[in-house]
């Protein structure tokens, strides 16, 4: 998404705004900071199921939460991401920017990414927040949509620009990755949720000592190749023992995926949802199908990546 500080004056029409779920590709782990926070070496793929959500100036600062999970727990105060994103640059501009507009936004949310599955939906949200506030109020700087998105969470940098990218520190220091062509994946969800503070947790049990957090290049050669064959081969999550260890029907479900023919089966983030990698198309179809039907998967979505990040759909 491109930003100019000095750009138009501020508009009073909505905007409809999308933004990506995502799915890391591989997820190396490294040994906690003095923050408490683990160095992360992870490469991220935007994916082909988004978050929708339309700014409405003028209104009482209300978020409306709809689409296919409207019955999920999404927070609607100021807690939720999106409103979190706003309420950021609303602070870090009013000093010197006129943002009023933004101060009493309503905010509609059609929820289609899966909520609480380790992809991103939440943060698809903020991102597609800051996307939408920067339009109306005729561009912001990216240093500074960065620095708010930051501020949110980890992923929300990442899903501003969407693609594919390799992150480092808690995944906030972007580099772009070649990928060719489209990877088609499977997400299978769980009808279960898991806490990511204390998945790291459990890996610190389980990895007292881990080894420098690293992005493999035969993952890097793969995405570039658009061979999805050998990255089955050298993507990983570390996180994996330790969500297996909280959910122990996550190893029943990669187990049926791979019976199923899937490449690869991946932990998204640190869970519960899991990703599989299909050849094609007809794969894809095939694994989701099977997979449908497998104990422990409440849905089994197909969807494809990289794709891109937050954009304007339409000013309404």
């Amino acid at each position: 998404m491109s930003a100019q500080l000095h750009s138009r004056p501020h508009t009073l029409t909505p905007v409809k705004v999308q933004a990506p779920g995502k799915i890391n590709v591989h997820l190396g782990v490294g040994g906690a900071g003095d923050d408490g926070y683990h160095e992360l070496a992870t490469v991220f793929q935007a994916l082909n199921l988004h978050e929708t959500l339309t700014l409405i100036p003028g209104g009482s600062a209300s978020i409306v939460v709809g689409g296919r999970y409207a019955d999920a727990e999404v927070p609607q105060d100021d807690t939720n991401f999106a409103r979190k994103a706003v309420n950021l640059l609303i602070a870090a501009l009013e000093d010197e920017r006129d943002v009023d507009v933004l101060r009493d936004l309503d905010i509609v949310i059609d929820k289609q990414v899966p909520v609480a599955g380790g992809m991103g939906g939440g943060s698809a949200d903020a991102a597609a927040a800051l996307c939408g506030a920067a339009h109306l109020i005729g561009g912001v700087d990216e240093s500074i949509l960065h620095d708010c998105a930051v501020a949110v969470g980890a992923d929300v940098a990442f899903l501003l620009r969407g693609g594919t990218a390799i992150g480092h520190g808690r995944g906030e220091k972007l580099s772009p990755v070649l990928t060719r062509g489209s990877f088609h994946w499977v997400m299978a969800t769980s009808a279960r949720q898991l806490s990511t503070p204390a998945i790291y947790s459990r890996f610190d049990e389980l990895t007292p000592d881990p080894e420098p957090a690293v992005v493999p290049d035969e993952v890097l050669t793969a995405l570039a190749a658009g061979d999805p064959d050998t990255l089955a081969t050298a993507a990983a999550n570390d996180l994996t023992d330790a969500a297996i260890s909280a959910m122990p029907e996550l190893a029943e479900v990669m187990e049926a995926g791979r019976d199923a023919g899937a490449l690869l089966p991946l932990l998204s983030g640190s869970g519960p949802t899991i990703g599989f990698l299909a050849r094609d198309a007809h794969h894809a179809l095939d694994l989701a199908v099977l997979l449908q039907a497998t104990r422990g998967v409440k849905e089994a979505l197909r969807t494809t990546g990289p794709a891109p990040g937050a954009h304007i759909v339409d000013q309404l």
